[in-house]
């Protein structure tokens, strides 16, 4: 657990030495959402700059009213679900009267009510996604364990004395191991395709947290965001309701239960709101860009004249795609994986493949 949150701090620092890393779009997606996600959770905690969880009216003063109150968010509050019928009688979306009636016997008849729970729940839950979301950017670290580093050979900088040395040293290796990196290419695609479970499940978890409502709650709440927040047909008011109702009940001093109704207002959940907007539109393209990023990798693994010629057409000057061509049809797809990122990272991918050419053609 330590690992995992020293890494995480590590990610979220701006401080730290550039070092040479196997990525792609996917992971930084991922990387994106957990930073976002962490942001979210430091803003819905921040109560210095949002104010007191909960406010409650309960016509009661001192410690039984502040006892109400913590009540009432521990507890849960509610509203009543039948909006447009309550809201001609109440003067806040939800917040009417409980009994809708009677029953042929005269008993009085609840309505139905819709809890309010998962709002005490929301710091914790974001930290869990961030979590989550970096897991596959630390998985893949585990399976590097730096290996990329060592056989680049520092041939990611410029450097001052002749690097014939150190292109000669990972030119050497990569050509005695060929055929041998496919697993760590696998292990990669792995990542990306855990990236892209997690995107996807992260929508259907944060759906089933909000109550069934997040995936429906975007495009309505975005028509909605500018409205008055008192506005009935509102959907923000469904899912994180200003004012909400809670029940309290007592004994009276015969010992008879009594009932208080109390209505309360949740300043938090202005936050949530607008928090959760910004996450829906974060997690929606985060999934589709993942998963279009996994699909181009799929195709180059199972297409490899396509990886090929990919990898030729980025070399600029013609004695590259020379070497490449030569060395290429030689090369697995884990292969190919190495050189398509020493391609990226190399100050002297030019002098590098020359040099595995030679030592392939030994």
């Amino acid at each position: 657990m330590n690992d995992i949150f020293g890494d995480l701090k590590k990610q979220i620092s701006t401080a730290g030495v550039n070092v040479a890393k196997i990525g792609s779009v996917a992971l930084f997606t991922t990387k994106v959402c957990m930073f976002i996600t962490t942001l979210a959770c430091v803003l819905v905690t921040a109560k210095n700059y949002i104010g007191d969880n909960i406010n409650c009216i309960t016509g009661f003063e001192k410690q039984e009213h502040k006892a109400i109150e913590t009540y009432c968010f521990i507890a849960s509050t509610f509203t009543m679900v039948d909006l447009e019928t309550q809201v001609r009688r109440a003067p806040h979306p939800g917040v009417g009267p409980i009994n809708a009636g009677v029953d042929e016997g005269g008993e009085p008849i609840e309505g139905d009510q819709r809890r309010h729970a998962y709002y005490q729940w929301v710091p914790m839950v974001l930290v869990l996604q961030a979590v989550v979301y970096y897991f596959p950017v630390w998985l893949w670290g585990r399976f590097d364990r730096n290996f990329y580093q060592s056989i680049l050979c520092q041939l990611d900088k410029v450097h001052i004395s002749d690097p014939t040395s150190y292109i000669e040293t990972s030119a050497k290796f990569f050509a005695q191991s060929l055929t041998t990196h496919r697993s760590y290419a696998l292990k990669f695609l792995f990542c990306e395709i855990l990236s892209f479970a997690i995107a996807v499940g992260n929508l259907f978890f944060t759906n089933t947290f909000l109550g069934g409502e997040f995936f429906k709650f975007g495009p309505s709440a975005l028509k909605y965001l500018g409205h008055d927040a008192t506005d009935p047909d509102n959907p923000l008011n469904e899912i994180f309701p200003k004012v909400a109702k809670c029940t309290w009940h007592k004994f009276g001093a015969s010992g008879t239960i009594q009932t208080f109704d109390s209505m309360c207002v949740l300043p938090l959940n202005i936050v949530n709101e607008k928090t959760y907007i910004f996450l829906w539109v974060v997690y929606i393209f985060g999934a589709m860009i993942c998963g279009v990023a996994l699909l181009w990798h799929f195709v180059l693994l199972f297409f490899p004249g396509l990886r090929n010629t990919l990898l030729v057409h980025r070399a600029k000057k013609q004695e590259t795609k020379q070497a490449l061509l030569n060395v290429l049809p030689k090369c697995n797809y884990g292969d190919w994986f190495l050189m398509y990122h020493f391609k990226t990272s190399m100050v002297y991918f030019r002098q590098w493949v020359k040099k595995v050419r030679e030592e392939l053609q030994k």
